[in-house]
């Protein structure tokens, strides 16, 4: 029953809502009086909403004598519906989304918290078109996911995006060289500076992944901040050996 519950407040109703159109649906018809005593809920609580259910199509209500009685609609209309409501959001969508995109001069900013969430930054970058330029300390990346890293370097081979990295030198910089044709790779190597945060530009996007507890990272959608920084990385770039 609690399951039943649960898919029929997926519909838009509240709990105590969902309890009478169950006890509704059980009962076939009935007054106020006995769906309360059916479901548990108050008298007074019921007239409260029953109005709602019947506006919105969940029951009917109907005059027999002089007392008047709710009926269930039945449960293959409520699913018309929510299939109905489905398409017409479908139908809706490429509109909303070009609301979502209208401003331009506002940069899309989408957080993500936990190693499952730093891992879903990197899967993001798979559906780059273009190549991306990166700051990478590997010993700090590896460490952390070591089994899953190497698991996204193929994935990313795969779909033929190449990685320029810049990238902190150390033994898993080393053993990555091994490995950049194979991996679509070019890396140069710096012994100065702290890379706690890995940074991936690509297209329009920036992702930014910190490797120090809690594990977050930020996807920053603008293309005027990741030209900024991507011209920063070539000039860097260029002046490395």
């Amino acid at each position: 029953m609690e399951n039943f519950l649960k898919i029929v407040q997926q519909l838009g109703l509240n709990e105590k809502q969902a309890h009478e159109y169950m006890a509704c649906l059980e009962l076939g018809s009935a007054t106020v009086a006995e769906l309360a005593k059916k479901s548990g809920v108050k008298r007074t609580s019921i007239y409260n909403f029953m109005e709602d259910l019947v506006s919105r199509g969940f029951l009917s209500e109907v005059t027999r004598g002089d007392q008047a009685m709710f009926v269930a609609e039945n449960p293959q209309a409520l699913l018309k519906k929510a299939q109905e409501q489905l398409t017409n959001t479908q139908e809706a969508l490429p509109q909303l989304l070009a609301l979502f995109n209208l401003a331009g001069n506002k940069p899309k900013v989408h957080f993500y918290q936990g190693i499952d969430g730093l891992q879903k930054i990197y899967e993001a970058t798979w559906a780059s078109k273009e190549p991306i330029y990166a700051f990478s300390d590997y010993k700090k990346m590896m460490n952390l996911m070591e089994k899953w890293m190497w698991k996204y370097a193929e994935e990313r081979t795969k779909r033929g995006i190449k990685f320029f990295c810049i990238a902190k030198d150390g033994p898993w910089a080393k053993k990555m060289v091994i490995k950049n044709v194979e991996h679509k790779r070019e890396m140069k190597i710096v012994k100065e500076g702290t890379f706690d945060t890995e940074i991936n530009i690509y297209e329009n996007k920036v992702a930014m992944m910190s490797f120090q507890r809690p594990f977050a990272g930020v996807i920053i959608e603008d293309a005027a901040i990741a030209q900024t920084l991507k011209s920063i990385w070539q000039m860097l770039w260029t002046k490395l050996p």
